[in-house]
């Protein structure tokens, strides 16, 4: 059913349901009017989304304050929904939206006026809920969880309500009504702080499987020496991007530039119907070039948003993780006409061809995270495809962390299977940087970005020139030592603790540290062990190394 059709529908509901309401416009209170207005416009621009998407309903508090006054304010708060900012301003858009709300609010209290002031309430509250859930999610988007998180939400708003009518003819009655406000707020920063928690915990976990992504790199890159062909070699980088990366579509090209055309090498994820008659296609290079303008790069890529419609004006900026701000007005979310190309090059710097990717498995567009680690990942296969003599060279790149050069988190389980192997005594400091979440939100990300790579360094200088420093993951560090005792490398730590006191902004970590002789079954175990000890730290005070 398109929007035009169940505008008309629920237009006719929300007539008939004002209808039998009687609104009596004769008695409306100019301060009551803006009193209702105030609470609408405030509650309904609060915009609470779960999980990145579903924008919660915020209105109700302008919605429930009307109830209480009348029908004839509830039709007020109903208009004023018209008014408000959304992601879609098309007023088609914005009257079908401002029709959702007035049809649930004003049927549900069309039910709810005939009963007792505390039930009509909690039945306004409650059947207003299950319209709307009804109305916009319907049965094939419900959400248990969100419905439930809504719906408490609502009922918090029930006992100042109630209290409201019983200090009617109180001064005091704006005040009473007025803390449903800060519920909602109290609602939003509940919501907000589980999805800080979240991008926290997607951020990390995007940085491993990045990282692990140009280790399988290196792996395909190592397969030089076995004179396998450049064909093979795409065909394999194609199947880490659809897998590794979670493109649905990996479209591998490379350019003839004897005969002007763009060959095809090898893909992923489409019907070979399809893969053939893209390569039946004749493409001339220049058509590919022109997608490859400065205005769209970013090092190594090129992201082009709706790229069905190429304009002189090019707003997309690529986000520095994932954000709510961003997906308020849809910026962020993937498009099926985005285009996403990573460019190969020879050793004159010049394109040689292109990886092409498609329909990420999270439906947004790519971080300016993933387009560094993207672009050092082209870079290494532009070079696979030029010489295998760089082949050191090349995994040295793969095994370290793009932004501070230290080695990253896959490298670190490749050297615990050759230590084990070896059956090397080694000891491992697991550190985690103390509140670094509030540098990121009081400087913002690129001097979060800068702290980190300065802590890298002062981490290097402290250590010796045999130990190894890993990046295990956002603000996470491993440290290994070889043939040292515990004692040494508690030494150590404690003069980067010293280190660190001069270090500006004022920062502080946790850490814990073991040894090989505490694993049982592998040397993996040592970094669980001293993480494990790293949160007791942090539990205890943070800013200490647990032993």
């Amino acid at each position: 059913m398109n929007v035009k059709i169940k505008s008309l529908i629920l237009l006719v509901i929300t007539i008939f349901s004002f209808y039998f309401l009687r609104a009596d416009f004769e008695n409306i209170a100019l301060i009551d009017a803006l009193m209702v207005i105030a609470f609408t416009a405030i509650s309904d621009n609060i915009r609470v989304y779960w999980n990145y998407s579903n924008r919660l309903v915020s209105n109700t508090v302008g919605f429930v304050y009307a109830f209480l006054l009348g029908p004839q304010y509830i039709l007020i708060s109903s208009l004023i929904i018209l008014f408000s900012k959304t992601k879609h301003p098309e007023i088609s858009r914005k009257l079908y939206r401002a029709l959702v709300f007035s049809t649930s609010y004003s049927l549900s209290a069309l039910i709810s006026y005939r009963f007792s002031p505390l039930l009509s309430i909690f039945l306004f509250l409650t059947i207003s809920k299950i319209i709307n859930t009804i109305i916009v999610e319907g049965r094939k988007n419900f959400n248990f969880s969100v419905f439930i998180y809504e719906y408490l939400y609502f009922l918090s708003l029930l006992p100042f309500s109630y209290l409201y009518l019983q200090f009617e003819f109180s001064p005091f009655k704006y005040l009473i009504i007025s803390v449903n406000l800060l519920i909602l707020l109290l609602f939003y920063l509940i919501i907000k702080t589980r999805s800080d928690k979240n991008d926290e915990i997607l951020r990390t976990q995007r940085i491993r499987k990045l990282n692990d992504v140009i280790v399988n790199l290196s792996n395909v890159i190592r397969q030089l020496s076995l004179k396998v062909s450049s064909e093979k070699i795409l065909d394999q980088i194609a199947e880490i991007m659809q897998k590794n990366m979670g493109y649905a579509y990996v479209l591998i090209s490379l350019f003839n530039y004897q005969s002007n055309k763009v060959e095809r090498i090898t893909h992923r994820g489409l019907k070979e119907e399809m893969y053939e008659k893209i390569r039946s296609q004749e493409v001339p290079i220049s058509e590919v070039l022109k997608f490859m303008d400065e205005r769209y790069s970013y090092k190594d890529t090129y992201f082009i948003p709706h790229a069905n419609k190429i304009s002189e004006t090019y707003t997309y900026q690529p986000r520095d993780e994932l954000s709510i701000d961003y997906l308020e007005d849809n910026q962020n979310l993937w498009d099926p006409n985005d285009l996403f190309l990573l460019a190969l090059r020879d050793e004159r710097n010049n394109i040689i061809g292109y990886i092409s990717l498609d329909s990420p498995e999270n439906n947004l567009r790519p971080s300016k995270e993933e387009l560094n680690i993207l672009s050092v990942f082209a870079q290494l296969v532009s070079l696979a495809l030029e010489h295998s003599q760089k082949f050191m060279e090349i995994r040295d790149q793969a095994e370290r962390d793009s932004l501070t050069g230290l080695f990253n988190h896959s490298k670190l389980f490749y050297d615990l299977e050759n230590f084990e192997k070896n059956k090397e005594k080694i000891c491992a400091v697991f550190i985690d940087l103390d509140d670094f979440k509030d540098i990121n939100d009081k400087y913002g990300h690129k001097f979060g970005d800068e702290v980190l790579k300065e802590f890298s360094q002062l981490i290097l200088n402290t250590v010796r020139n045999k130990d190894r420093v890993y990046r295990y993951g956002g603000d996470e560090f491993v440290i290994l030592f070889t043939d040292i005792s515990k004692d040494v490398g508690k030494n150590i730590i404690e003069r980067l603790y010293e280190a660190i006191r001069n270090f500006q902004p004022k920062i502080s970590f946790s850490a814990g540290l073991s040894t090989c002789n505490e694993v049982i079954n592998s040397y993996k175990e040592i970094v669980e062990i001293a993480d494990r000890k790293m949160y007791l730290s942090k539990n205890q005070g943070k800013g200490n190394l647990m032993v």
